[in-house]
């Protein structure tokens, strides 16, 4: 209730009172002018609505999160002059729940048939899919005392990706198929897939030469091969229910998907092949894949990923059996589930490499498990030569591949 509102209201009831105890007719007037003033304010303050007429042009349908959206509201005023009117626009996330921002913007005084532009600002706080409007006005009579909101148009829908950092170049992304192209069994496996074979022409490396072929057919024919452009990186998220623990930006949950962003941008930047695998994850993402197409698959996949129900050394294991030999495999976790390093270390049986980021949150109010299981998980991973880096916000991803592929971790078998 506003100020203006209460005033009048006040009035009119001592104004009734007086008269009442008065019998003084003058006092019952002016009850009812009061009485009067407030319900033509309230009819004043509906009709404000029928001068304004507002429409939405929504920005980009991607942003990332932390990062501003503008989109862009036309008013129009289509009766008399406007003061004091408002408009307001708000985007709720419909991935996160209790995620919302809203923003109003004050209207400049409108003469009829004029309108104006305006750049509201958001500023998405997490990933996810956010329903953005309808804008709504907010208009008063003009002695203030009832301010009437009214919501115009359609809303829309945005996709905010989750927020990256900074990836430098780190020892995981050596491995792949060229860390082995010295061993005997591999040795085909750094020139690519064998294509065919064809005539000897100047420049060709004579290691590459058909030496059965060339004496049958008399002139040297060397083997050809599809080059070999990416080395596969494979990102594997633990989004089980149970794993997770926090809420809002600093989530594990959120951590964990900001982390695999970070990761799968730095690998795709490499020129790799990157796959993101987590259960509930499109099946176009598991694969691997290049090129900013992937890329934005991955994106939009994690902007909307929810956790869901199963355990994460279940899925783990089948997941590891898609993942090509010679791959960088990124696992990304709590670690609070029994069994998770056996599941890990069945990865290791085949060359490529493995880097275990253990997702540490606030720990006040947390269950005892994501306190005791993930320390004696990294102990484990480290006394078999895994990689092991803790990750206690999203920023700290750089920080926690360092110290997963720092030099004392360098060149054992099985390492990142």
């Amino acid at each position: 209730m506003s100020r203006n509102l209460r005033i009048f209201s006040f009035a009119a009831v001592v104004f009734t009172t007086v008269g009442l105890m008065n019998d003084a007719t003058v006092m019952y007037v002016l009850a009812g002018v009061c009485a009067a003033v407030i319900l033509v304010a309230f009819l004043l303050s509906q009709l404000a609505f029928t001068r304004l007429r507002v429409e939405m042009r929504p920005p980009a349908s991607r942003s990332v999160a932390g990062a501003p959206v503008r989109p862009l509201l036309s008013v129009d005023s289509i009766g008399s002059i406007t003061v004091g009117a408002s408009v307001e626009l708000r985007a709720t996330n419909l991935t996160v729940p209790g995620v919302e921002v809203s923003r109003r913007a004050l209207l400049p005084p409108l003469p009829p048939s004029s309108g104006v532009d305006l750049e509201v600002e958001l500023q998405p706080p997490a990933r996810g899919r956010y329903r953005l409007g309808p804008p709504a006005l907010l208009d008063s009579d003009p002695l203030g005392m009832f301010e009437s909101r009214s919501a115009r148009g359609e809303p829309f829908e945005l996709v905010v990706f989750p927020r990256t950092y900074d990836v430098p170049r780190v020892h995981a992304w050596e491995t792949g198929f060229g860390r082995f192209s010295s061993r005997g069994r591999e040795v085909r496996r750094d020139r690519g897939e064998f294509r065919g074979i064809r005539e000897h022409t100047p420049g060709d490396d004579l290691r590459h030469v058909h030496w059965k072929v060339s004496a049958h057919v008399g002139e040297l024919a060397v083997k050809e091969y599809e080059p070999l452009r990416h080395d596969v990186i494979s990102i594997h998220l633990d989004l089980s229910a149970d794993a997770h623990y926090g809420v809002g930006a600093m989530s594990t949950l959120e951590t964990t998907i900001s982390a695999a962003a970070s990761l799968a941008r730095a690998g795709l930047a490499e020129q790799r092949s990157v796959a993101v695998v987590g259960r509930g994850l499109p099946p176009g993402v598991a694969r691997p894949g290049a090129g900013q197409a992937h890329m934005h698959r991955i994106m939009i996949a994690l902007a909307e990923a929810q956790t869901s129900q199963g355990r994460f050394t279940e899925s783990l294991v089948s997941q590891f059996r898609a993942v090509p030999r010679g791959a960088s495999v990124f696992v990304i976790t709590t670690a609070a589930e029994e069994g998770l390093v056996h599941a890990i270390s069945g990865a290791l049986s085949g060359p490529g490499s493995m880097t275990l980021l253990v997702v540490e949150g606030e720990l006040e109010g947390a269950h005892e498990r994501f306190v005791a299981l993930p320390g004696r998980l990294m102990e484990s991973a480290r006394a078999m030569g895994i990689g092991v880096g803790l990750l206690r916000s999203p920023a700290d991803v750089a920080d926690a591949l360092s110290v997963a592929t720092g030099p004392a971790l360098r060149g054992g078998a099985g390492v990142a």
